[in-house]
């Protein structure tokens, strides 16, 4: 079990060969011993903020996790996701940076998504995401209750921006989703 960690002001990257890495993996299901009794709970109280991450199959992923929050970071280069979340709530993602790299030209083989699964309780604020390809979507918020997400930037992503699938009392407000990207020739 995890609980008050702080991961801030790193460059966390290169562990792309691995083919399940994560630059950071925060598992929150754990127990405690409570007057001779285990008690499952989910871990939390996590800071992730002010970190470059990249080159690895996902850069964030977190299950079963709760009180977590990231915000400031850049991230580019994750091979599946960006940002994985499962079963996790009371999430507070912030201002980051999600994109491809022009500098580095293999980055073409990379999705960069970020996907909300199975969350509860959580607010996306500012986020900027542009140009992720293959997966679902740029974000995908699947089978959610209670989600917020507002002021997020979606650029250029394929097959569609912002996918909702079974998400329920929940908001999403002022963000802008939007594709001006040429479409190929036939």
């Amino acid at each position: 079990s995890v609980a008050e960690v702080a991961i801030v002001g790193c460059t966390i990257q290169h562990g792309s060969k691995c083919p399940d890495g994560a630059n950071i993996r925060v598992w929150g299901e754990g127990t405690v011993a409570r007057k001779g009794e285990q008690l499952k709970f989910q871990c939390g109280h996590i800071t992730i903020a002010d970190n470059v991450l990249s080159d690895v199959q996902t850069n964030i992923e977190l299950k079963r996790a709760r009180g977590v929050t990231i915000t400031g970071n850049t991230f580019w280069q994750g091979y599946k996701h960006n940002l994985f979340c499962e079963n996790c709530t009371q999430l507070v993602i912030g201002s980051n940076m999600m994109e491809r790299n022009p500098l580095y030209g293999y980055t073409s083989e990379a999705n960069n998504t970020v996907v909300f699964q199975n969350c509860s309780d959580s607010t996306i604020n500012a986020l900027h995401l542009h140009h992720t390809m293959g997966g679902e979507a740029g974000m995908l918020v699947k089978n959610c209750r209670r989600i917020n997400i507002t002021g997020c930037t979606i650029l250029d992503c394929s097959p569609v921006g912002l996918m909702l699938v079974g998400v329920r009392e929940s908001s999403v407000t002022n963000c802008l989703i939007r594709d001006d990207r040429t479409p190929e020739p036939a």
